[in-house]
């Protein structure tokens, strides 16, 4: 409900006003009335008001100077001007205070309503505007469904991001709905407003600075977190436990968000306070890589009984340690990267191991984990024995085919859906070197198959037709590969064609 302050001196206008407002049926309710403008203005200080109707002409203090001293304790106050046909001037002044309308006396009921509902209106887009900022954060869709009254926007909020666990059953229940409902009966007088955000399993939770009256930040996180786990959701929390300004909604809900993906475990929820955050590893990201890199190396060397055999056993101690989440998801993420193969089923498998994620416990996890990448191994065992002298000859014959265009591993890559990485190996293992190098021997047996057929050509050309586009390079390369210079080849072509 908008709470609106009358300002009066006018019983009979004053009676006909709480009338109005009585029987209009509009979102409003009277906090206070008074007849003057020093009482309505002392009022400020005990009330918060939405709405001022005050008229222009009282004892004490006027209207104008009502609303000018009343803007100073509530800036976003609005305020509606009762005044009598020979008050336009002061309704003209009325302007410079941004006076959101004015009502002509006697006032009639469609007026009072018109008037009313226009000032209502004007709250509930500054309001929303305020509140666009969290659109990065809040799923759009789910945010179209709510409509927050006038007691949302007061008061600056508490913020609050809750997470639910990974590996835990999923819970029908972990909506903003059902959780706004739980926390309001839980945690009652005071009020929440929950959002579901665009992260999946993630929730936005507002309050008033209020809550922490009766508790400290910490015992109020654990509350939350006993109240969750009492409806069967088990969730980690963090909070910014001072109130935070509409503009700063999105910020601070990114920072509690990238606060809890720091912190999360395996087993266990956490409870993290901003102002006093449990100290990190600076270092995670090398640890993940150092922890990953004799997997990587074994499957470099497509070792699939021993990576399995470690990783299995690994995996029991990180849950025992109860390894945070974060560092779990990195040391993963390297292992995956690490297979070579870009095929067309890549893409599969990187969605495959996320999904994982989602899984109801963290057994069921390490199961699926090792289930992917024994798959995979499976996959790369038989293209490496079967595969890689069949895609040597593929390459080989597409190089041959393509010397008067250029080609690069990247190009190569592409055309046979697989990655460059692997392309090496396989042109190393079956050329003993690697497809570069193999790749400008061809052209230059080219160059010289050419300059055997026409000794007349000119270098410049030749160079420009095998796509080396600087002659003095090709005569470089053509050099290190036949061991004299294309005008040295030339000579003894034409030397042997005399004789």
């Amino acid at each position: 409900m908008y709470r609106v302050l009358l300002a009066e001196d006018s019983k009979p206008i004053m009676r006909n006003l709480k009338e109005l407002i009585t029987t209009s049926g509009l979102p409003v309710q009277i906090v206070h009335t008074a007849p003057n403008g020093a009482d309505a203005l002392e009022a400020f200080n005990e009330h918060e008001v939405d709405i001022l109707l005050t008229d222009i002409r009282m004892p004490k203090m006027d209207g104008l100077a009502l609303i000018s001293e009343a803007k100073k304790v509530n800036p976003r106050l609005k305020a509606v001007l009762i005044s009598g046909y020979n008050d336009f001037e002061y309704t003209r002044k009325a302007i410079n205070l941004q006076v959101s309308d004015y009502l002509l006396k006697p006032i009639e009921r469609s007026a009072f309503i018109e008037v009313i509902e226009k000032v209502i209106a004007q709250i509930r887009e500054e309001y929303e505007a305020e509140f666009t900022g969290l659109s990065g954060i809040i799923d759009p869709a789910a945010r179209s469904e709510q409509i927050l009254g006038p007691e949302f926007f007061r008061n600056k909020k508490l913020v609050l991001i809750m997470q639910l666990q990974y590996f835990c059953p999923s819970v029908l229940a972990w909506g903003p709905e059902q959780v706004q409902a739980l926390l309001g009966r839980a945690f009652a007088p005071h009020p929440f407003w929950v959002f579901a955000a665009k992260k999946p399993r993630l929730l936005l939770a507002l309050t008033d600075p209020a809550f922490l009256n009766d508790a400290g930040p910490m015992e109020r996180l654990e509350d939350i977190r006993a109240a969750l786990e009492e409806a069967g959701m088990s969730a980690s929390i963090a909070g910014r436990f001072y109130p935070v300004n509409p503009k700063e909604l999105a910020d601070c809900s990114q920072t509690l968000s990238e606060l809890l993906d720091s912190r999360m475990t395996i087993a266990e929820p956490v409870l993290a306070d901003e102002a006093h955050p449990a100290s990190r590893s600076a270092d995670a990201g090398e640890d993940a890589e150092r922890i990953a890199a004799r997997y990587v190396d074994m499957i470099s060397k497509l070792q699939k009984e021993p990576f399995l055999l470690q990783l299995s056993e690994q995996l029991v101690k990180w849950g025992k340690k109860n390894l945070r989440i974060a560092q779990l998801q990195l040391i993963v993420e390297h292992i995956v990267n690490a297979f070579p193969t870009l095929d067309q089923n890549n893409g599969k498998f990187h969605a495959g191991v996320q999904r994982l994620y989602d899984l109801p416990s963290y057994a069921d996890f390490c199961a699926g984990l090792l289930d992917l990448f024994e798959r995979r191994f499976t996959e790369e065992q038989s293209l490496n024995k079967k595969g890689g002298y069949e895609l040597f000859r593929q390459i080989d014959a597409h190089l041959k085919s393509n010397l008067y265009t250029p080609l690069s591993m990247n190009d190569l890559a592409a055309a046979f859906h697989v990655s460059p990485s692997y392309i090496s190996r396989v042109m190393k293992k079956h050329s003993n070197s690697t497809l570069m190098h193999y790749y400008l021997d061809l052209k230059i047996a080219e160059a010289r198959k050419v300059i055997r057929s026409n000794p007349a050509i000119k270098i410049k050309e030749l160079s420009d037709a095998l796509c080396f586009y600087d002659q003095h390079y090709f005569s470089k390369v053509f050099k290190e590969y036949s061991g004299c210079s294309p005008t040295e080849y030339k000579e003894t072509v034409k030397g042997n064609d005399e004789t």
